[in-house]
């Protein structure tokens, strides 16, 4: 690598030579993805699991938030790829991992939370989903100011219906 300034007051110049890019690299890897399929499934989940996080951290340069974006949706783009992926084959649990993590990557991500209370739902584990509405709305108040969306709220009160319903069948079976 070699950083040159052959005009003093118009910038600088990097010349890379012979230096792997990790971005470039995952690019490469996301584009030369194949269908998704059960044979092309841990090739998604390698491209998947290689996104680290946000373009150049949290350093906050105004002139790289563009790309930022733009990499960040990229990858939220192939995450749901897989997690309906995983869903449509039945494997949850998959399914929960990928949410979890484009959760952790991107909180302000409320089809994550809804999916994974979905998912949670689907796995009879009731803490987790309430869990996931409790942070949904968390979030949802601190950065907006605003509730779920009523498709949410809707599915979250019927869910809390079935749930407790399921819950009183045990107490009169005991």
């Amino acid at each position: 690598m070699k950083i040159s300034s052959p005009l003093l007051n118009s910038g600088y110049k990097l010349l890379l030579e012979d230096v792997v890019i990790d971005v470039e690299q995952w690019l490469t890897q996301l584009k030369s993805l194949p269908p998704l399929d059960q044979g092309t499934v841990e090739e998604y989940e390698s491209v998947f699991q290689a996104y680290t996080g946000d373009y150049l951290g949290d350093n906050g340069y105004i002139w790289s938030e563009s790309e930022k974006e733009r990499l960040r949706r990229l990858w939220l783009h192939y995450a749901q790829q897989l997690s309906e992926f995983y869903i449509k084959n039945k494997d949850y649990q998959a399914a929960v991992k990928v949410q979890e993590k484009v959760q952790s990557f991107s909180t302000d991500e409320e089809d994550s939370y809804f999916t994974l209370m979905k998912l949670y739902a689907l796995l009879n584990n009731t803490a987790a989903v309430e869990e996931q509405y409790w942070l949904l709305t968390k979030m949802l108040q601190e950065q907006l100011a605003v509730e779920p969306s009523v498709e949410i709220e809707e599915w979250y009160k019927d869910w809390s219906k079935m749930s407790t319903s399921s819950l009183v069948d045990v107490l009169v079976e005991i």
